[in-house]
């Protein structure tokens, strides 16, 4: 627990200053953290025999950050196109190379599954940020990915009771989701008080607003922990790494926030 709360004063400045920063340095922090999460994710499914490119999940995953920042959609489709055809001749190779391959089809569909995935999530986390009154809307989001889910943790642990899925994640309980779901709302509900007073502005990022974005934050994105808790399980272990002391790994720490920009994008550009 020590372990886990020093890297989390450590970290947590760094990462609120990019936020506020922006640009480019916080396009960089994006694609740090996927692209490490992509390293986490290939090394992972090596433990169940497999070998998904990490290139071609590298290339996936900046292809989707590349074209929030400069393409606006207008890439995609042909990088998609081109990077699904490179990505078909790796595997005719391999297959050529080494006959004894069992599974080079899945292979394939992980490269691609596995660096659309965060890519999509990366590219959300930026369009979040690039929205109007954006650095508003990060700075609450974020914190009620980050303050609901310590909440689910001691909640689960002091009163978790029921399981949710015990075959997706054990440790995963009613009582905790519930207390996320509700610390989630009250955290963007503060966070709606407290930044319009901050900016000394009217913003959209109201208490209203904010408790709003809490809740389906909270219900929704711990999906995103779910996604990575079955890799974990299927391929047998209990961090997808361990880069970070207390913590696991990047994986483990950007499951939820994967959804997170794509939410908070959703909501906001839809909704509001």
């Amino acid at each position: 627990m020590k372990t886990r709360i020093i890297s989390a004063a450590v970290l947590l400045p760094a990462v609120l200053v990019l936020i506020i920063i922006g640009d480019w340095p916080y396009a960089l922090l994006i694609g740090v953290a996927t692209l490490l999460a992509g390293f986490e994710y290939t090394r992972m499914l090596q433990r169940k025999g497999y070998n998904p490119a990490w290139g071609g999940v590298v290339a996936f995953d900046l292809l989707w950050l590349a074209d929030a920042l400069w393409g606006n959609g207008q890439w995609l489709a042909p990088g998609m196109a081109g990077l699904t055809l490179l990505t078909e001749g790796w595997i005719l190779y391999r297959r050529h190379r080494h006959p004894d391959i069992a599974a080079p089809t899945a292979e394939w569909a992980l490269t691609l599954a596995g660096g659309t995935y965060l890519g999509i999530g990366g590219a959300y986390l930026w369009r979040m940020r690039a929205l109007p009154e954006g650095l508003w809307w990060t700075l609450t989001a974020l914190p009620i990915v980050w303050v609901s889910e310590s909440a689910a943790y001691f909640v689960g642990r002091r009163w978790g009771r029921h399981k949710m899925s015990p075959t997706i994640s054990p440790g995963k309980s009613w009582e905790g989701y519930s207390g996320e779901v509700i610390s989630g709302t009250l955290t963007g509900l503060f966070l709606g008080w407290l930044w319009p007073t901050v900016a000394r502005q009217p913003l959209q990022v109201t208490p209203a607003t904010g408790a709003l974005l809490g809740l389906v934050i909270a219900a929704l994105t711990t999906a995103g922990d779910f996604f990575v808790s079955v890799i974990k399980r299927e391929v047998g272990v209990k961090d997808s790494g361990t880069l970070i002391p207390g913590h696991g790994g990047i994986f483990d720490r950007i499951d939820s926030l994967l959804w997170t920009g794509v939410v908070t994008w959703a909501l906001v550009t839809l909704l509001l």
